[in-house]
């Protein structure tokens, strides 16, 4: 079974109802950008479709609140949060959809609860953890599909975070080039 347009429709409008309930100009903006991404690796580095459009729409999808200030500390907790509120979501998501196998909605549930483990993915990402990385990672730095939420100050942190943190874990080949082309254009306009 494949992952056909009228399928990706019903998961994105359910999942933009809850998106809209999350951090302005952002969230839908951003995961639509990482679908566009997600979509552009599919291609280059392939993957199953099934399990990575899903994952790459509800990825952010625990995000129940409106933070818009760049602050480390605090944002780990609420990644920590999401990731485990999403799986969560996915799960309920999924189910209602009538379209996944338990085995599907199990494995893309994982995949949103552990995308944001920046170590965990390093010691053992599948191919598909590492793909939701990179399309999340670059929907983060993509402000041609994004315009940024941040001061122009928490922008330069949080860019220097991203680079020591999310650009050095980079492994496919698309997703390196990417990464490179973002990057330049974020220094553009700093």
């Amino acid at each position: 079974m494949g992952f056909g347009q009228k399928l990706e429709e019903k998961l994105k409008k359910t999942v933009l109802k809850y998106l809209e309930k999350g951090r302005p100009g952002w969230d839908i903006p951003h995961t639509l950008a990482c679908v566009y991404w997600m979509k552009k690796l599919i291609k280059s580095e392939g993957g199953n479709p099934r399990i990575l459009i899903p994952a790459i729409y509800l990825h952010d999808i625990g995000y129940p609140f409106k933070i818009m200030k760049f602050n480390p500390k605090k944002n780990l907790n609420l990644k920590e949060y999401h990731m485990k509120r999403g799986a969560t979501l996915s799960k309920k998501i999924l189910k209602s959809l009538k379209e996944f196998s338990q085995k599907e909605i199990e494995e893309i549930s994982q995949i949103v609860k552990r995308h944001d483990d920046i170590d965990g993915l390093k010691i053992n990402a599948s191919k598909h953890e590492q793909l939701v990385f990179e399309a999340d990672s670059l929907g983060q730095i993509d402000i041609n599909r994004v315009k940024p939420t941040f001061t122009k100050s928490d922008r330069i942190k949080f860019l220097a975070r991203f680079k020591k943190i999310r650009a050095t874990n980079f492994k496919t080949d698309l997703g390196k080039k990417a990464l490179k082309m973002l990057l330049e254009d974020n220094e553009k306009i700093m």
